[in-house]
This record gives C-alpha cells, structure tokens and sequence, in this order.
C-alpha cells in the first residue's frame, strides 16, 4: 500500500506540471484567439459567407497587427502619433494615471529597457547577516554619493518594495533576469548552488 501511495503521488507530480501548462497554455491562446478573430472574420465572411471558424486565425491577425503597429511605431511620423495619443490620454482623469503606471511597468520588462530589471543584485537587508535577491533598476545620487535603487518581489512580481542602498553595499550578481525571476517565483526551489558576484563588479 506505501509503494502504491509513492507510485501514485510521483505519477501525480509527473502529470500535474504537464496538464498545468497544457491548460494555461490553451486558456491563452483561446483569449488571445477570441481578441482577434472576430476582426478577421467579419471581413472574410462578407467575401466568403459561410466560411468556417479557423482556429488560430485570431491569433494570425493579432500577430500581424502587432508586428505592423510595432513597424509604424519605429519610424519618425509614428512615434509622433504616438506622442500626440498619449498627450491626449495624458488628458483623461483616471485613465491617465492606469496607462501612465501599466506603460512604465511594461516597459521595466521590455527588452529595449537596457537598465530596468536586467542586473540582479545581492543586498544584506533587512538585518545583518540577512541576505535578500533584488532587481537594480537605476542608479541615483543623494547627497554627493551613489544610491542604487533596488526592486524586490514580495508576494507577486508585480508588487514589491523598493529601497536604496549605498553602491557599497549591493554585489551584483552573475544571473540573468529570467534566473532570478524563476527563483523567486519558484520560492526558492529553483535556487542556484552557488551565488557568484558578476566579475566586472
């Protein structure tokens, strides 16, 4: 009965990760898919009426739409209707400040953000001998000395403290972002077995 109750939790933790997954990954690509699909859709059904649902073609035109908003963006008259949007968004009681605080965390986390959560720091805090894994994401000066400004996740990655610390007192790290966001989400578990100080620091 032991080996049966082992056999049987083993084959559990197997399968739960593999179904977890599976069905995050299939609830997404439904939202990203019903997002979409009803843009492509309408168009195709009035040249072709009848036509089945495809799956996946909402997130084909998504894909698209995304790739020519991002090329429109990059050049000189797109980022000047950009500008001239979010002056207008910077406008609107309420919404201004939502956007405002969803655009300066989304672009912490984009990867043409060179500073923000990309060197991973060591910082004894909160006592003595207490060691704490955070993300620097700037540096400033206070009184005629440099400050790191230091992220750390509390109970989600999106929420969090930030404190600064003297430069003396954070090491960086030799880990990479996704390294240290897995060992935070994973509580741990996901620790490496040794923790290296960056050698250009």
């Amino acid at each position: 009965m032991e080996k049966f109750k082992k056999s049987f939790i083993t084959g559990l933790f197997v399968l739960l990760p593999l179904w977890l997954s599976t069905a995050l990954i299939g609830w997404l690509f439904g939202l990203i898919d019903g997002q979409f699909v009803p843009l492509l859709e309408g168009s195709i059904q009035r040249v072709f009426p009848g036509m089945p649902h495809i799956p996946g073609m909402g997130i084909l035109t998504g894909l698209i739409i995304i790739l020519i908003l991002g090329v429109f963006v990059r050049n000189v008259v797109g980022k000047r209707i950009l500008e001239a949007v979010e002056r207008l968004i910077g406008r609107i009681p309420g919404y201004s400040q939502i956007y405002s605080m969803v655009k300066q965390l989304t672009n912490a986390f984009s990867s043409e953000n060179k500073a923000s959560f990309n060197e991973v720091v060591l910082v004894e805090h909160p006592r003595e001998g207490v060691y704490i894994v955070g993300f620097r994401t700037k540096t400033v000066k206070f009184k005629g000395r440099d400050f790191a400004v230091v992220y750390f996740a509390t109970n989600h990655m999106y929420l969090g403290d930030v404190f600064l610390f003297p430069e003396e007192r954070v090491v960086r790290l030799d880990m990479q972002a996704d390294q240290a966001i897995r060992f935070l989400v994973s509580c741990g578990i996901a620790c490496p077995q040794q923790f290296n100080s960056h050698p250009g620091s």
